[in-house]
Protein backbone atom coordinates (compact mmCIF):
# COMPACT_ATOMS: atom_id res chain seq x y z
CA UNK A 1 0.00 0.00 0.00
CA UNK A 2 1.12 3.69 -0.55
CA UNK A 3 0.41 7.28 -0.95
CA UNK A 4 1.04 10.05 -3.52
CA UNK A 5 3.30 12.83 -1.88
CA UNK A 6 3.81 16.06 -3.53
CA UNK A 7 1.28 15.21 -6.47
CA UNK A 8 3.15 14.50 -9.90
CA UNK A 9 6.42 14.46 -8.78
CA UNK A 10 6.65 12.13 -5.55
CA UNK A 11 4.56 9.22 -4.09
CA UNK A 12 5.45 7.06 -0.59
CA UNK A 13 5.26 3.86 -0.65
CA UNK A 14 6.02 1.09 1.86
CA UNK A 15 8.95 -2.09 1.51
CA UNK A 16 6.88 -5.31 1.54
CA UNK A 17 9.44 -6.85 3.94
CA UNK A 18 9.86 -4.75 6.73
CA UNK A 19 6.45 -2.01 6.06
CA UNK A 20 9.37 0.79 6.12
CA UNK A 21 8.15 4.05 4.16
CA UNK A 22 10.00 5.39 1.53
CA UNK A 23 9.63 8.36 -0.74
CA UNK A 24 10.79 7.30 -4.54
CA UNK A 25 10.09 9.89 -7.66
CA UNK A 26 6.47 8.74 -10.03
CA UNK A 27 9.37 7.76 -12.64
CA UNK A 28 10.43 4.48 -10.29
CA UNK A 29 7.12 3.06 -9.84
CA UNK A 30 7.32 -0.35 -11.30
CA UNK A 31 10.95 -0.82 -11.31
CA UNK A 32 13.69 -2.60 -8.99
CA UNK A 33 14.14 -0.26 -6.16
CA UNK A 34 16.11 -1.25 -2.73
CA UNK A 35 14.77 -0.34 1.11
CA UNK A 36 17.32 1.89 2.77
CA UNK A 37 16.28 0.59 6.12
CA UNK A 38 16.30 -3.19 5.26
CA UNK A 39 18.37 -3.66 2.27
CA UNK A 40 15.07 -5.98 0.83
CA UNK A 41 15.30 -5.26 -3.16
CA UNK A 42 11.58 -5.00 -4.30
CA UNK A 43 9.63 -4.40 -7.45
CA UNK A 44 7.63 -0.50 -6.78
CA UNK A 45 4.22 -0.82 -7.24
CA UNK A 46 2.54 0.83 -10.10
CA UNK A 47 -0.79 3.02 -10.34
CA UNK A 48 -4.09 1.59 -10.63
CA UNK A 49 -6.48 4.37 -10.99
CA UNK A 50 -6.49 6.14 -7.80
CA UNK A 51 -4.38 4.17 -5.49
CA UNK A 52 -1.27 1.72 -5.91
CA UNK A 53 -0.86 -2.04 -6.35
CA UNK A 54 1.30 -3.71 -3.77
CA UNK A 55 4.87 -3.85 -4.08
CA UNK A 56 6.32 -6.83 -5.55
CA UNK A 57 9.30 -8.53 -3.35
CA UNK A 58 12.41 -10.02 -5.44
CA UNK A 59 13.50 -13.30 -5.41
CA UNK A 60 16.63 -11.64 -4.52
CA UNK A 61 15.22 -9.48 -1.80
CA UNK A 62 17.59 -9.61 0.92
CA UNK A 63 20.64 -9.50 -0.74
CA UNK A 64 22.27 -5.51 -1.57
CA UNK A 65 22.86 -6.00 -5.27
CA UNK A 66 23.46 -3.45 -7.66
CA UNK A 67 21.54 -1.55 -10.11
CA UNK A 68 18.41 -0.82 -7.58
CA UNK A 69 17.24 2.70 -6.86
CA UNK A 70 17.44 3.48 -3.13
CA UNK A 71 13.88 5.40 -2.24
CA UNK A 72 14.39 8.03 0.50
CA UNK A 73 13.34 7.33 3.82
CA UNK A 74 9.99 8.36 5.65
CA UNK A 75 9.96 7.60 8.70
CA UNK A 76 9.76 11.10 10.23
CA UNK A 77 5.81 10.18 9.16
CA UNK A 78 6.01 7.31 11.90
CA UNK A 79 7.96 9.49 14.10
CA UNK A 80 5.32 12.38 14.24
CA UNK A 81 2.49 9.64 14.60
CA UNK A 82 4.10 7.74 17.55
CA UNK A 83 2.81 10.35 20.43
CA UNK A 84 -0.86 10.24 19.26
CA UNK A 85 -0.76 6.55 18.77
CA UNK A 86 0.85 5.60 22.52
CA UNK A 87 -1.07 8.42 24.18
CA UNK A 88 -4.52 7.28 22.79
CA UNK A 89 -3.59 3.58 24.60
CA UNK A 90 -2.82 5.09 27.22
CA UNK A 91 -5.80 7.09 27.67
CA UNK A 92 -8.25 4.70 26.17
CA UNK A 93 -6.73 2.12 28.81
CA UNK A 94 -6.82 4.28 31.50
CA UNK A 95 -10.32 5.68 30.77
CA UNK A 96 -11.85 2.16 29.96
CA UNK A 97 -10.35 0.87 33.53
CA UNK A 98 -11.69 3.64 35.50
CA UNK A 99 -14.75 3.83 34.24
CA UNK A 100 -15.66 -0.14 34.06
CA UNK A 101 -14.48 0.67 38.07
CA UNK A 102 -17.10 3.04 38.56
CA UNK A 103 -19.59 1.56 36.70
CA UNK A 104 -19.14 -1.73 38.83
CA UNK A 105 -19.85 0.33 41.59
CA UNK A 106 -22.71 1.97 40.79
CA UNK A 107 -24.40 -1.42 40.18
CA UNK A 108 -23.25 -2.77 43.30
CA UNK A 109 -23.10 -0.38 45.89
CA UNK A 110 -25.74 2.34 45.34
CA UNK A 111 -26.02 4.17 48.40
CA UNK A 112 -21.87 4.67 48.68
CA UNK A 113 -22.18 6.06 45.41
CA UNK A 114 -24.77 8.31 46.06
CA UNK A 115 -22.99 9.68 49.12
CA UNK A 116 -19.67 10.33 46.67
CA UNK A 117 -22.00 12.19 44.20
CA UNK A 118 -22.79 14.08 47.03
CA UNK A 119 -19.45 14.23 48.24
CA UNK A 120 -18.19 15.64 45.04
CA UNK A 121 -21.20 18.23 44.92
CA UNK A 122 -20.12 19.68 48.26
CA UNK A 123 -16.70 19.72 46.69
CA UNK A 124 -17.84 22.01 43.68
CA UNK A 125 -19.93 24.43 46.49
CA UNK A 126 -16.16 25.18 47.95
CA UNK A 127 -15.10 25.85 44.64
CA UNK A 128 -18.30 28.15 43.96
CA UNK A 129 -20.30 26.50 41.97
CA UNK A 130 -24.05 27.65 42.32
CA UNK A 131 -23.09 30.65 44.68
CA UNK A 132 -25.42 32.87 43.43
CA UNK A 133 -28.36 30.58 45.08
CA UNK A 134 -30.14 30.90 48.72
CA UNK A 135 -28.47 29.55 51.02
CA UNK A 136 -32.00 28.13 52.28
CA UNK A 137 -32.13 26.91 48.58
CA UNK A 138 -28.81 24.70 48.75
CA UNK A 139 -29.59 21.96 50.52
CA UNK A 140 -32.84 21.37 48.31
CA UNK A 141 -31.05 21.92 45.16
CA UNK A 142 -27.86 19.87 46.05
CA UNK A 143 -30.03 17.13 46.64
CA UNK A 144 -31.64 17.48 42.97
CA UNK A 145 -28.63 17.91 41.29
CA UNK A 146 -27.77 14.15 42.95
CA UNK A 147 -30.91 12.78 42.06
CA UNK A 148 -29.97 13.45 38.39
CA UNK A 149 -26.85 12.43 38.77
CA UNK A 150 -27.75 8.79 40.44
CA UNK A 151 -30.14 8.66 37.45
CA UNK A 152 -28.10 9.20 34.63
CA UNK A 153 -24.42 8.32 35.45
CA UNK A 154 -25.49 4.21 34.83
CA UNK A 155 -25.81 4.79 30.94
CA UNK A 156 -23.31 8.09 31.14
CA UNK A 157 -20.48 6.25 32.11
CA UNK A 158 -20.85 2.86 30.92
CA UNK A 159 -20.74 5.46 27.42
CA UNK A 160 -17.48 6.90 28.21
CA UNK A 161 -15.89 3.39 28.99
CA UNK A 162 -17.12 2.44 24.97
CA UNK A 163 -15.72 5.56 24.28
CA UNK A 164 -11.98 5.19 25.66
CA UNK A 165 -12.21 1.68 23.88
CA UNK A 166 -12.67 3.06 21.02
CA UNK A 167 -9.70 5.68 22.11
CA UNK A 168 -7.56 2.20 22.46
CA UNK A 169 -8.48 0.66 19.73
CA UNK A 170 -7.80 3.52 17.29
CA UNK A 171 -4.21 4.18 19.07
CA UNK A 172 -3.46 0.56 18.35
CA UNK A 173 -4.63 1.26 14.89
CA UNK A 174 -2.50 3.74 14.06
CA UNK A 175 0.44 1.70 15.74
CA UNK A 176 -0.42 -1.05 13.50
CA UNK A 177 -1.24 0.86 10.81
CA UNK A 178 -5.05 -1.27 10.95
CA UNK A 179 -7.33 0.76 9.92
CA UNK A 180 -7.32 4.61 8.61
CA UNK A 181 -10.91 5.17 9.83
CA UNK A 182 -10.72 3.58 12.99
CA UNK A 183 -7.72 5.57 13.79
CA UNK A 184 -10.05 8.76 13.29
CA UNK A 185 -12.79 7.25 15.06
CA UNK A 186 -10.58 6.93 17.72
CA UNK A 187 -8.97 10.23 17.79
CA UNK A 188 -12.30 11.76 17.68
CA UNK A 189 -13.66 9.74 20.59
CA UNK A 190 -10.25 10.60 22.62
CA UNK A 191 -11.62 14.14 21.59
CA UNK A 192 -15.41 14.06 22.81
CA UNK A 193 -15.13 11.77 25.82
CA UNK A 194 -16.61 13.54 29.19
CA UNK A 195 -15.69 11.18 31.70
CA UNK A 196 -12.86 10.02 32.60
CA UNK A 197 -9.32 9.74 34.14
CA UNK A 198 -7.52 11.40 31.16
CA UNK A 199 -10.28 13.28 29.73
CA UNK A 200 -8.10 16.62 29.26
CA UNK A 201 -4.77 15.04 27.70
CA UNK A 202 -7.13 12.59 25.46
CA UNK A 203 -8.84 15.39 24.18
CA UNK A 204 -5.65 16.90 23.12
CA UNK A 205 -3.93 14.05 21.81
CA UNK A 206 -7.59 13.08 20.29
CA UNK A 207 -7.12 16.84 18.39
CA UNK A 208 -3.09 16.39 17.44
CA UNK A 209 -4.00 12.82 16.23
CA UNK A 210 -6.62 14.15 13.57
CA UNK A 211 -4.86 16.66 12.52
CA UNK A 212 -1.37 14.20 11.80
CA UNK A 213 -4.00 12.08 9.92
CA UNK A 214 -5.69 14.60 7.65
CA UNK A 215 -1.65 15.20 6.59
CA UNK A 216 -0.41 13.85 3.47
CA UNK A 217 2.13 11.80 5.85
CA UNK A 218 -0.84 10.36 8.25
CA UNK A 219 -2.56 9.09 5.10
CA UNK A 220 0.69 7.82 3.86
CA UNK A 221 0.94 6.17 6.45
CA UNK A 222 -1.86 3.99 6.02
CA UNK A 223 -0.86 3.81 2.39
CA UNK A 224 -3.85 6.05 0.95
CA UNK A 225 -3.30 9.35 -1.18
CA UNK A 226 -3.12 12.20 -0.34
CA UNK A 227 -6.28 14.31 -0.90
Amino acid sequence: MSGASEAGSTEVISCPACRHLLRVPVAWLGEAVQCPQCRARFRAPVRQGERLSEPELLEDGGAAAGGSREGTPSGAADAALWLPAYGLIVCGLAGLIVNVLITWRLHSDPEGSRAYVQHQIERLREWGFGADEAEAERPQRDAERGEWAMRHLPWIVPASAGAAALALLGGLSIALRWNYRLAQIGCLAAGLNPVGLCCLPGALIGLWGLLLLQSEEGRGHFGLPAL
